[in-house]
């Protein structure tokens, strides 16, 4: 099935690519940077754990687990319009109930330029409303979310939070936004997600995951800190994609990108 959120970085063109890696079995199913989860709805495993930095957005999956019609019923009072949009943006969300929090998130995330989570310094969202928007769900669709994360344990936080519980036999797809040294601190996915710095962090986790026999099938821009930190024995696919998200045109372009995992695919 196809994910609720539109989420710049999404992997949906390499699904194909990344599902053509996966282990014959496997047990529980961890997506650290979730995002909009595309590959989770894609394959909807028995069990699994989604979890992300973007505490908003955890929210907005908790209540659509537990009560997709209370975050529809918010969700179908909202006008579309460029004047409504200004104004749930510049709603207070410590004073709304979790539904109502639940349903802006998705309400501006279908309106917003691009699908772009961007806040400013204070931790407000900050992105404009785009030209071409996406359709408001209906309470069909959400139910159907609701069900596909029955299965799911949805929670916010850190990535590495997750080598408290790896098992042998895990399979951790790991997909943290990109970043670069010189990137402007724009807060985009949220204020404190992934940036450049957490890459030594992240090729420690990568290594930890392996050492206690667990898969793990990692996306990243392709660049010479990731290549250089990759153990000799893991698997490298080089694919090109065309990142169409973007807050500038200049920035729409084909890229390689790195498919890596500690395993052959059987």
């Amino acid at each position: 099935m196809d994910p609720l959120f539109r989420w710049a970085g999404s992997k949906r063109k390499l699904l194909p690519n990344i599902k053509s890696r996966f282990p014959r079995s496997y047990g529980t199913y961890h997506e650290p940077f979730c995002g909009s989860a595309c590959l989770y709805f894609d394959i909807l495993p028995g069990h699994a754990v989604l979890s992300d930095m973007n505490e908003e957005l955890i929210l907005a999956y908790q209540e659509l687990q537990k009560c997709p019609s209370g975050v529809f019923d918010y969700l179908v009072s909202y006008e579309v319009s460029k004047d409504k949009y200004y104004e749930i943006r510049g709603l207070d969300v410590g004073s709304m109930t979790t539904a109502e929090r639940a349903a802006r998130f998705i309400y501006l995330n279908k309106l917003c330029f691009n699908g772009v989570y961007r806040t400013n310094k204070s931790g407000f969202f900050n992105v404009p409303m785009g030209s071409k928007t996406g359709k408001m769900p209906t309470l069909e669709g959400l139910l159907a979310i609701s069900e596909a994360l029955q299965n799911a344990q949805v929670i916010s936080g850190d990535f590495a939070e997750a080598a408290k519980n790896i098992k042998s036999g895990f399979l951790f797809f790991l997909a943290p936004p990109y970043s670069k040294p010189e990137s402007r601190e724009r807060g985009e996915y949220g204020l404190g997600s992934f940036h450049f710095s957490d890459i030594e962090r992240l090729i420690v986790f990568l290594e930890y995951i392996n050492s206690v026999g667990a898969f793990f099938i990692f996306s990243y821009s392709d660049c010479e800190i990731i290549r250089q930190n990759l153990r000799s024995e893991w698997v490298v696919e080089v694919v090109s994609v065309r990142r169409h998200v973007a807050g500038f045109n200049a920035h729409r372009k084909v890229v390689d990108e790195l498919i890596v995992s500690n395993f052959s695919a059987c």
